[in-house]
């Protein structure tokens, strides 16, 4: 079972993957790394700014608490000439709590300025990072419009190809039109042959039925020119003899 779920689980993962392969437009999401690394570089900036404030403001601090100091061992040195030695030991104690003070800057001032200079190395790593990103990311627009511009002499090729294929079509068609009317045509000799040949047998046939008629009113007209002559060497029955 476990076997099945993580053959799910892989096949999930590979569908999301390849879906999002399929989305991922390249110059699209390098131009979304080079906001990305713009925002990135901008914070930096402004952690680099605040740690720096936050450095001289503990110089500043440390530099005041020792003049301050100074100034207080100044006036306790005056006090105790004047023999004001109580005025002066207060004095000196604000000079020392002031000294303390700026001693225990030291440490944090020391970190100040580590962070100080890890940010200026981030800040300086990422400015390299963002031109090169930018410069490869020009190289990827360069990249993309040949791919359009290839998508577009594809396009252009089909359509060659297909402005051919309909013109093999059209000869094809332009062929079988001609075959078809080639066709009709012998077609169109043949029924006028079969016209001929069947008007001439027509016309043998009456000839041959008008040589019959003829010939048959021949032959009546022949024996009917036969019979007055046959009546005339014959007397009738029924004529007297003369005495």
């Amino acid at each position: 079972m476990a076997t099945l779920f993580a053959r799910i689980r892989g096949l999930v993962v590979a569908q999301a993957h390849e879906t999002v392969d399929r989305v991922e437009d390249p110059q699209i999401m390098s131009h979304q790394l080079v906001r990305d690394l713009t925002t990135e570089l901008a914070a930096a900036n402004r952690g680099l700014v605040a740690a720096l404030g936050a450095e001289r403001q503990l110089q500043r601090s440390r530099e005041r608490m020792g003049k301050e100091a100074g100034d207080w061992e100044s006036s306790a040195e005056t006090l105790l000439r004047k023999g004001e030695e109580g005025l002066a030991r207060e004095a000196l104690e604000r000079a020392v709590s002031l000294r303390q003070g700026a001693s225990a800057l030291a440490q944090p001032l020391e970190r100040a300025g580590r962070t100080v200079e890890r940010l200026r190395s981030q800040v300086g790593r990422l400015r390299t990072e963002l031109c090169r990103v930018r410069q490869r990311v020009a190289v990827i627009d360069v990249h993309q419009a040949a791919a359009q511009a290839l998508r577009g002499a594809g396009a252009a090729d089909d359509a060659y190809t297909r402005a051919l294929d309909r013109a093999q079509e059209l000869d094809r068609y332009e062929r079988k039109a001609e075959t078809g009317e080639c066709e009709a045509e012998a077609a169109g000799e043949l029924l006028d042959e079969q016209d001929r040949l069947e008007r001439n047998v027509a016309r043998l046939g009456a000839d041959a039925a008008v040589d019959e008629a003829m010939a048959a009113l021949r032959s009546k007209l022949a024996a009917q020119a036969a019979q007055p002559a046959a009546g005339s060497a014959d007397p009738a029955p029924n004529q007297e003899k003369p005495s």
